[in-house]
């Protein structure tokens, strides 16, 4: 217990330094609209929010007591980030004993992995909590199994589906444990898995025919083939071959070790791999030698048959909306299997003794500190920094003009707010150049002054073209750069711009 309480401690710090440092990102700006802030959250608004009701309506509650900083946007998945740690105890101790409660503690104090979304508003920290939970009370159903224990476990599993719908992807291994376990309880979970089943179908229904309408489910059919006009979701990176080894990579050290995300996105081939080979083949080494450990610790205890369906058969759906173009491949689409990914590693420390036990304890320890530290301080692995983008351009605003949103557009209007004038322009009209630069001259027309904030420009403009363009035509404009943020300063733009307009028109008449 005591050990449970100093790694619950050690998890507080780690989700609770720099909790607001950094901006907010798109993501977590179309949580914060879903939630419904500064006004009513009716009941359309909780059904129209698939990917995530429970999480959007208690961000509605939170804000209307803590405001909406960027810190106290993110408290509830940090708090929650802070209750994984004695909810990991708890189920390590029923799916592996209690030589395994130790190591999942500290484990689930200290992963990267969880650190992350435990400082993000989305719903992926609520959802390992719950997910966590559910699982432990399903266990301990096969103990005892009373009315007490179902309703527990329905609400936990509710939890879970209100926090994010990818719970779903672990209904087989759900539906292995009631059916599995101590047999003088068989035929209590059997009926009442049949309540449980027809429970959660009515608790999901209202949802239903936003699910349907939500995603093109045609897309699933085995069938399918893509059109010629059917754009991958997110470009080459919709499905990509090292998808799985990244995801593995992400569950062990975090998004702060190897290349960072930002740095794949812009850079596509083998570079940032060979850029940061060390660190990727250290990191392979010591969890690689874990993995194997621990798979070994769980076939040992009877548990394989479990990790296979945890932690291999939703990476194989995941894997196959990818390939239909239904879905992109991403780890947090996978965050039910962190737990197990965990537990597997808990095993491994559970099963080592002596000096292998402290050197791999070390190694973990090492890289894990190294991941932490580049998550909290390195811009290269932080967020887009829309703050400071929009505080360069406040300090320096002149009356009559504005700000131009171009990529990521959201999370500009966010850090913008109170600013007479914000434009955005739709950097997808790179692939067409000649409309490109009509738009941008009729944006520019509106306004004496332009200060252009450009992000998240590499899926739609992977070449840089728009900011090639910009070099090119206005090479002494004043700018910014910050992480994954770009700003140009275009002064005296709406004569020039409306001179342009009306040459383009004549031309045309």
């Amino acid at each position: 217990m005591r050990i449970v309480f100093a790694a619950t401690l050690v998890a507080a710090v780690l989700r609770l330094f720099r909790l607001g440092h950094q901006s907010l990102w798109i993501d977590e700006i179309f949580t914060w609209l879903a939630a419904g802030p500064g006004g009513r959250f009716g009941v359309s608004d909780l059904l129209e929010n698939v990917h995530g009701a429970l999480y959007g309506y208690a961000l509605h509650l939170w804000m209307g007591v803590a405001g909406q900083s960027e810190w106290a946007l993110r408290f509830p998945s940090a708090l929650a980030g802070v209750l994984t740690v004695p909810a990991m105890a708890w189920l390590a101790k029923r799916w592996l004993g209690r030589d395994a409660v130790a190591p999942a503690a500290w484990l689930a104090a200290g992963s990267p992995f969880l650190v992350w979304y435990a400082q993000e508003t989305r719903g992926y920290a609520w959802l390992m909590l719950f997910t966590t939970l559910s699982a432990a009370a399903l266990l301990e159903l096969q103990r005892r199994c009373d009315a007490r224990g179902v309703v527990r476990y329905v609400a936990l599993t509710a939890m879970a589906a209100g926090s994010n719908l990818s719970i779903a992807l672990i209904a087989p291994l759900h539906l292995r444990w009631w059916l599995a376990g101590d047999t003088g309880t068989r035929r209590a979970r059997l009926i009442a898995l049949a309540v449980v089943t027809g429970g959660l179908m009515l608790a999901a229904a209202p949802w239903m025919p936003q699910i349907a309408s939500t995603w093109d489910w045609s897309r699933l059919q085995p069938n399918h083939t893509a059109a010629a006009t059917e754009t991958p979701l997110r470009g080459q990176t919709t499905n990509h071959i090292a998808a799985a080894p990244f995801a593995l990579h992400a569950f062990a050290v975090g998004y702060t070790l190897g290349p960072s995300l930002r740095e794949l996105r812009q850079h596509a081939g083998m570079a940032p791999l060979r850029r940061h080979a060390g660190e990727l083949l250290v990191t392979a080494l010591v969890f690689g030698l874990l993995g194997i450990r621990g798979l070994l610790a769980l076939a040992r205890r009877g548990r394989l048959a479990d990790t296979l369906l945890w932690l291999i058969a939703p990476g194989v759906v995941v894997s196959y909306f990818a390939s239909q173009n239904f879905k992109v491949f991403h780890p947090r689409y996978l965050t039910v299997s962190l737990p197990c990914f965990l537990l597997v590693l808990a095993a491994a420390f559970a099963d080592l003794r002596g000096r292998a036990r402290v050197l791999l304890a070390v190694a973990v320890a090492g890289l894990w500190s190294v991941s932490l530290y580049q998550h909290y301080f390195d811009p290269a692995y932080a967020r887009e920094d829309y703050r400071g983008a929009l505080a360069a351009v406040r300090a320096h605003l002149a009356p009559g003009e504005q700000v131009l949103a171009v990529g990521s557009e959201e999370p500009v209007y966010w850090y913008a707010k109170g600013l007479p004038q914000v434009g955005r322009l739709w950097l997808g009209y790179v692939s067409q150049p000649g409309r490109m630069e009509a738009k941008l001259d009729e944006a520019l027309a509106k306004a004496d002054g332009t200060w252009i904030v450009l992000s998240r420009s590499e899926d739609l403009d992977p070449s840089d073209a728009f900011v090639k363009y910009l070099k090119q035509k206005y090479p002494h404009a004043w700018r910014w750069s910050g992480p994954g943020v770009r700003v140009w300063h275009l002064e005296d733009t709406r004569g020039a711009a409306q001179a342009t307009l009306g040459a383009s028109t004549q031309e045309h008449q």
